[in-house]
């Protein structure tokens, strides 16, 4: 069971890195490559589902800026949080 809650917040750590590489590089718009797609491909189905929901649920808060990777930042930091006492068991 350790090795597994290990393996699980291995990943999500992974994820967020990913997450905050395809943020910067939002910013910076690099020609698109196989590195870059292949970002897009990892992260985008992660991010729409919790960009649909925020748009759907919280009209105003989605206007000029995206707010779906904070908030994807948020969840998978609770679920960091919820996960790590398992850990030791």
């Amino acid at each position: 069971m350790r090795t597994l809650i290990g393996l699980l917040d291995m990943a999500l750590n992974l994820f967020t890195i990913l997450l905050f590489i395809y943020v910067l590089l939002s910013w910076v718009r690099p020609a698109s490559n196989q590195w870059t797609e292949l970002l897009r491909r990892i992260v985008e189905p992660v991010l729409n589902p919790v960009r649909s929901f925020l748009y759907k649920n919280v009209p105003g808060l989605m206007g000029t800026f995206d707010f779906s990777p904070v908030a994807l930042w948020i969840l998978i930091s609770l679920a960091r949080q919820l996960i790590s006492p398992l850990r030791y068991f």
